[in-house]
């Protein structure tokens, strides 16, 4: 696995924050798919912001 930018993990928070305040949940099922595709589970940083996720998806 890849490992994730400081660049990337900010791009990523901020699209979870955005999708949480909109309640989209259809972009959060996204999201999660392409963190762990492209990362996967044992990043830490991966984990980190799975926690910040509104709603389980």
């Amino acid at each position: 696995m890849q490992k994730m930018t400081t660049s990337d993990y900010y791009k990523y928070k901020s699209a979870i924050e955005t999708a949480n305040k909109s309640d989209d949940k259809e972009s959060l099922r996204k999201i999660q798919l392409q963190l762990i595709a492209n990362y996967g589970l044992d990043n830490p940083d991966v984990r980190e912001l799975l926690r910040i996720f509104k709603y389980s998806v």
